[in-house]
């Protein structure tokens, strides 16, 4: 799933490919509170130059209820998870213009799904998400916050530029 999935028209669509750079995934790992953690962040948004057309940020949190030791996802959850995630992507690329699909954090006893948005297209995405956290009580948060520069992300950008 990826930035820019517009909702199906007859209309042909024109991709500004400096919008909409290629995709590629960096697994970072850290520790939050002692614990092991994992982002699997998009590289398409280093030095992304359209941040200002995608301001609000978008973040999903989703409990893990079958875990490990680390209160990380097993298999079996790993699964539901990744069904889940593409249900809200799917559903949400059929409502909303573009937006950016930054990626996911693994924390102890959740996973975040990260996105940013145009500021219009939050109360799209907010009755699609209620939607979809009725019928899944895994959905846990659905958080919105204007983030003009992604300060909220800015330090996986920051720690892929150093690993790169």
């Amino acid at each position: 799933m990826s930035c820019s999935q517009n909702k199906t028209s007859t209309t042909p669509v024109e991709i500004d490919e400096k919008l909409l750079p290629q995709q590629n995934f960096t697994t970072l790992k850290f520790e939050a509170d002692g614990k092991p953690c994992i982002a699997l962040i998009n590289n398409r948004y280093i030095g992304y130059k359209e941040k200002l057309k995608f301001s609000m940020s978008l973040f999903v949190m989703v409990n893990t209820i079958e875990k490990n030791k680390d209160g990380h996802p097993n298999e079996k959850e790993t699964e539901t998870f990744n069904t889940l995630q593409t249900e809200i992507i799917s559903e949400l690329s059929k409502v909303l213009g573009p937006y950016c699909y930054i990626g996911t954090t693994t924390m102890p006893g959740y996973r975040d799904i990260l996105l940013y948005i145009n500021p219009g297209d939050r109360e799209k995405a907010t009755d699609i998400l209620k939607k979809i956290k009725e019928k899944n009580s895994r959905v846990d948060t659905i958080s919105f916050e204007e983030d003009t520069e992604w300060e909220a992300v800015a330090s996986f950008y920051e720690a892929i530029s150093l690993k790169n």
